[in-house]
C-alpha cells in the first residue's frame, strides 16, 4: 500500500496548489484617489499593514503603478514608516513647468531624490511603474519611475523592517493629489504580498488570498469603471450629421455642414468651431472614417432621395478645419447601416451589405483614396454571406483579418419576403474577396442587430454592442463572442437608447493606450437633428458575477478546507475500488507521473515562462533590478537573436515611437546601456551590435525561451521532462501584456498548442493512455479552456481506470473556465463522461 500512500499525498498537494495558484483576474482594478481640490475629510487615505504588519529582513520592494492627476493637484503620494525605527520617508508629487516632479523625502529633514519627468510623456503612458527598493543592508533607498534610469539615497534604516505603507492621506499630510493607484506589492525573494485591489465596494483592503491588510476611507475602487458605462458629454446638432473617435488625439468629432464639436476623453475638455465656408457636400447620413497618414476626416454619402450633382466624398482637414472635395464620383446605392472598415495600408475604406429600396445587399465596395473612384459591385468569393444589413466589421490587432458579423436580411435580398436575424462570423481577405464562415449561432431569444464596429484585442474575443433596434425606446448591451466557437457573454451595465429612425446607430471602438472602450451613441427623432452622447467603459470588461466576485463570500475563503475534504473523501473511494479490483480483476497500473530532471545549479539564469525572473551568478533574485522598460528592450532583443537580431531603428520605433529622432536615439542608448549594466551581474550572457542590429548572445547563462526554442527546433518531443519543466513555470510573459510582444506570444503559443494537439493524436492512435494524458494535461497550462484537451485528458483516465482522478481533472478545467469566461461549463461531468464510455 505504500505506493497508494505516495499517491493520496500527491493528489491532496496538486488540488490544493489549483486552488491557491489563482488569486484574480486581470481585469480592471485599483483605487482612485480624492485630493486637495476636496475639503480634507473627503480626501482618500488607504492605509496597509494598519493592524498587523510584515517583517522583512535584508531587503524589500514596494511596487505599483499610479496614473497622474488631471486637475493639477500636488501633494503627498505614499508614506512608509517603521514603528521602531525613527525614519519616515515619503513620496511627494508636484508639476513645474511640464514637468511632473517626485521627491522622495525622509520626512522633516531632507529631500533625497528629485525626479523630474516630462508631464506630457507620463500622461501619455496612462499608468506607469513606481518602484521603491529598500536594502536594509547596505542602507540606501533606490528609487526609479516609469523607465528613468534608477536614483538611489543612503539613509538610516536597518533590518528588520516591518512597514506601514500609506497612500494619500497620513496622519496630519493632508496635501494630497488626486491620483489613481493599482497593482501594488510589497515583498523579497522570501515573503511577497500583492494586493488585487479588485473590491468594487467597502473599505477594507485584501490581499490576493482574500484577508484583510488594510483599510481605505473616501476612495473610489475603479472596477467599477470596469462594468458601469461612465457618460462623458451629450452635443446636439439641428442639421444632418456624423461623428468619429480619433484614438490618435483621444477626441470625438461631431460635426454638420456648419460647425463642428470636439471632445477630449482624458480632460474633459469640449470645444465648438464654426467652420469658415460650410462642407461642399450635402449630408445626409455623414459616415466618416479618419486616414491618420493625412491627418484628415473622410466623410462620405452613397445616396441622395432626389436629383444630386455635387461631391460625394469631402474630406475635412483635422488641423486648420479647411475642408477639400475629394470626389464627385456617385454610387447611386443605398446603403443604410452598411458595415465599412478603413484598409490604411491600401488607402481604401470597404463597404458591405446595407438596405435600401426594399433590397438588401452583400455586395462588397471600395473607395479608393488614391484613384478617387467608387469600386464596381462585387460578390464575396468563398463562404457566401447572404443579403443582409445592420452588420458589423473591425480588424483583428492579432491577425489582420477583416471580420464581420451578423445583421439581418434573408436569403432572397428583398424585404418583401420579410427578414431574420444573423448570428455568424466571417473573415475577409480584402485583396482576394475570399470569404470564411468560422460559425454560425442559433438564437431564438433576446434578440439584437449589432452596432458599428467590433473591436478584436487579441486571438479569443470579438466585442461588439448589440440593441434590439425593433423597440423605439431600448438598451444597447456589450457582448463578446468567442472567435472559435461563438460563445458569448454579456459584460457591463446598459445604455439607453432611442431607435425609432434609420439615421439612429452606435458605433464601439477601442483605444488601447487609454484600455478603453468608447461608445458614441447618435440619435434621431426625424432624421435631421441629432444628438451624440459619449460613453466609456473601462477595458477589459466584466459582468455583474466579476463585479462581486472578490474578496469572496467566506464559503469561497475557506475553500482550501472543502478541497482537502473532498480530496480525502475521493482517494478514500479510489483506495477501496483499487482494494476491490485487486481481488476481482487485473492489476491497474497507473499513469505514470512525469520523471523529474536532475537538479541543475540555480545562478545565472533567465525566466520568462511564469513570472519574469533573473538570478545572478550568487544565485541572488535581482529581477527588481529590471524596469519595465528594461523588460521590453531585453525580449525585444532576445526574441530577434535567433536570426541577425533587432536593428536599432525597428528598437527605436517599438519603444519610442512619439519621441523626436534625437531624444529617442538618447533614450535607446541610456536603456541599452542600463540593460548591461543589469546582466553583468550574470555570467555567460552579453547584448552584441553588429551592423546595426542587437542580439543576445549566450555562453552558459540558461534562458527557458531560449532552451524551449532550441528543443523545439531540434524536434525534441513535447512530452520530455525539458519542454514539461519549462512549461510548468506557467504563462509565457506572464503580467507583460503590451501589444510590442503579442506577435512573439502569439507565435510560441501556436507552435506549442500544434504540437501538443499532434502529441494527442499520435498517443490516441498508439494507445500510449500515459503519453495522452500528459499532453492533454500540458495543452491546458498553455490553454485552460481548451475542450479537445479536457476530453482527452478524461479518455486517458478512462482508460487508465483512474476514474477519481477523472473527477478532479475536470473539476480543474471548469473553475479555470468560470475564472476566465465568467461563466460556469456548459457541461457537466457527467455529460462528458457519458460520451466518453460510449
Amino acid at each position: 500500500m505504500c505506493i497508494y500512500r505516495v499517491r493520496f499525498f500527491s493528489l491532496c498537494l496538486f488540488i490544493l496548489t489549483i486552488s491557491f495558484a489563482f488569486p484574480s483576474s486581470g481585469f480592471g482594478q485599483g483605487i482612485k484617489f480624492t485630493g486637495s481640490d476636496q475639503p480634507i475629510e473627503k480626501r482618500t487615505s488607504a492605509a496597509f499593514f494598519s493592524d498587523s504588519k510584515p517583517t522583512f529582513h535584508h531587503w524589500f520592494t514596494i511596487d505599483f503603478d499610479l496614473q497622474l492627476p488631471s486637475n493639477g493637484t500636488m501633494g503627498y503620494i505614499v508614506r512608509v514608516k517603521e514603528k521602531n525605527q525613527g525614519a519616515i520617508f515619503n513620496l511627494h508629487y508636484d508639476e513645474e513647468e511640464g514637468q511632473g516632479v517626485f521627491r522622495l523625502n525622509e520626512e522633516g529633514k531632507a529631500s533625497l531624490i528629485t525626479m523630474r519627468i516630462a508631464l506630457e510623456y507620463l500622461v501619455e503612458r496612462h499608468w506607469f511603474p513606481v518602484r521603491m527598493n529598500y536594502d536594509l543592508q547596505k542602507g540606501e533607498i533606490t528609487l526609479q519611475i516609469a523607465n528613468e534610469a534608477p536614483q538611489v539615497a543612503t539613509v538610516s534604516i536597518a533590518s528588520p523592517y516591518s512597514p506601514n505603507v500609506t497612500f494619500g492621506r497620513s496622519d496630519y499630510m493632508i496635501d494630497v493629489p488626486s491620483f489613481s493607484l493599482r497593482n501594488f506589492r510589497i515583498g523579497n525573494k522570501e515573503k511577497k504580498i500583492v494586493f488585487p485591489l479588485l473590491e468594487s465596494a467597502g473599505n477594507k483592503l485584501h490581499n490576493a488570498s482574500g484577508e484583510v491588510m488594510g483599510h481605505v476611507t473616501n476612495g473610489t475602487w475603479l472596477l467599477n469603471d470596469a462594468f458601469h458605462w461612465h457618460k462623458h458629454t451629450a452635443m446636439r446638432s439641428s442639421s444632418p450629421s456624423g461623428s468619429a473617435y480619433d484614438p490618435k488625439r483621444k477626441s470625438i468629432y461631431y460635426f454638420n455642414s456648419d460647425s463642428l464639436q470636439i471632445y477630449e476623453i482624458p480632460t474633459g475638455i469640449r470645444r465648438s468651431f464654426r467652420f469658415s465656408s460650410p462642407c461642399p457636400m450635402r449630408l445626409k447620413l455623414g459616415n466618416s472614417f479618419i486616414n491618420h497618414e493625412e491627418n484628415r476626416l473622410y466623410i462620405y454619402e452613397t445616396y441622395y432621395e432626389e436629383t444630386y450633382a455635387g461631391p460625394t466624398v469631402v474630406s475635412l482637414d483635422l488641423t486648420d478645419f479647411s475642408w477639400r472635395i475629394e470626389s464627385s464620383d456617385y454610387l447611386q446605392r443605398e446603403l443604410n447601416h452598411h458595415a465599412s472598415y478603413f484598409l490604411p495600408d491600401s488607402r481604401k475604406i470597404l463597404l458591405f451589405g446595407g438596405y435600401g429600396k426594399m433590397v438588401y445587399s452583400n455586395d462588397l465596395l471600395f473607395y479608393d483614396l488614391t484613384q478617387k473612384t467608387w469600386s464596381q459591385p462585387e460578390r464575396t468569393r468563398g463562404d457566401s454571406i447572404l443579403p443582409r444589413y445592420f452588420t458589423s466589421a473591425g480588424r483583428s490587432e492579432v491577425d489582420q483579418k477583416i471580420y464581420i458579423f451578423g445583421g439581418m436580411g434573408n436569403e432572397s435580398g428583398q424585404h418583401i419576403v420579410g427578414r431574420k436575424y444573423f448570428y455568424d462570423l466571417y473573415t475577409l481577405d480584402p485583396t482576394t474577396r475570399k470569404t470564411t464562415k468560422i460559425w454560425d449561432v442559433d438564437r431564438k431569444g433576446n434578440l439584437f442587430v449589432p452596432a458599428r464596429g467590433l473591436v478584436i484585442p487579441d486571438s479569443n474575443w470579438i466585442y461588439m454592442l448589440g440593441y434590439p433596434e425593433h423597440l423605439t425606446h431600448s438598451f444597447i448591451k456589450l457582448r463578446r463572442f468567442a472567435i472559435h466557437d461563438g460563445e458569448y457573454e454579456e459584460l457591463g451595465d446598459s445604455i439607453p437608447i432611442y431607435s425609432d429612425k434609420i439615421s439612429t446607430h452606435a458605433n464601439l471602438y477601442f483605444d488601447r493606450h487609454l484600455n478603453k472602450l468608447i461608445a458614441l451613441v447618435q440619435e434621431s427623432d426625424n432624421d435631421i437633428r441629432s444628438s451624440l452622447t459619449v460613453y466609456s467603459l473601462n477595458f477589459p470588461a466584466i459582468s455583474e458575477s466579476q463585479l462581486y466576485a472578490f474578496p469572496g463570500s467566506k464559503k469561497q475563503q475557506n475553500i482550501g478546507f472543502y478541497v482537502l475534504a473532498l480530496t480525502i473523501i475521493c482517494i478514500g473511494i479510489f483506495l477501496y475500488r483499487i482494494y476491490r479490483r485487486s481481488k476481482h480483476a487485473e492489476p491497474v497500473v497507473p499513469l505514470p507521473d512525469v520523471p523529474k530532471l536532475p537538479e541543475e545549479p540555480q545562478t545565472n539564469r533567465i525566466y520568462l515562462f511564469g513570472d519574469f525572473t533573473v538570478v545572478d551568478r550568487r544565485g541572488m533574485d535581482v529581477s527588481h533590478l529590471f524596469s519595465a522598460r528594461l523588460q521590453q528592450v531585453f525580449c525585444l532583443i532576445l526574441f530577434h537573436s535567433h536570426n541577425t537580431g533587432i536593428s536599432s531603428n525597428l528598437l527605436t520605433h517599438l519603444l519610442w515611437p512619439d519621441k523626436p529622432k534625437d531624444k529617442a536615439k538618447t533614450s535607446r542608448g541610456v536603456a541599452i546601456n542600463n540593460l548591461r549594466k543589469v546582466l553583468s551581474e550574470l555570467e555567460g550572457i552579453e547584448i552584441v551590435y553588429e551592423e546595426g542590429h542587437y542580439r543576445v548572445v549566450f555562453e552558459s547563462c540558461y534562458c527557458d525561451y531560449w532552451d524551449l526554442k532550441e528543443l523545439l527546433t531540434q524536434e525534441t518531443d513535447v512530452l520530455s521532462p525539458k519542454v514539461l519543466s519549462i512549461l510548468g513555470r506557467g504563462e509565457f510573459l506572464l503580467g507583460m501584456d503590451d501589444p510590442i510582444f503579442d506577435k512573439s506570444k502569439y507565435a510560441i503559443e501556436s507552435m506549442l498548442i500544434e504540437k501538443f494537439q499532434k502529441s494527442i493524436a499520435t498517443s490516441r492512435e498508439d494507445k500510449d493512455w500515459s503519453s495522452l494524458f500528459r499532453a492533454a494535461e500540458a495543452l491546458l497550462t498553455i490553454d485552460t479552456v481548451n475542450e479537445l484537451a479536457l476530453e482527452q485528458g478524461l479518455y486517458a483516465l478512462y482508460k487508465g481506470k483512474l476514474e477519481p482522478r477523472a473527477a478532479l481533472f475536470y473539476k480543474r478545467f471548469t473553475e479555470n473556465y468560470r475564472r476566465l469566461m465568467g461563466e460556469d461549463y456548459a457541461y457537466t461531468f457527467d455529460d462528458i463522461w457519458r460520451r466518453i464510455i460510449q
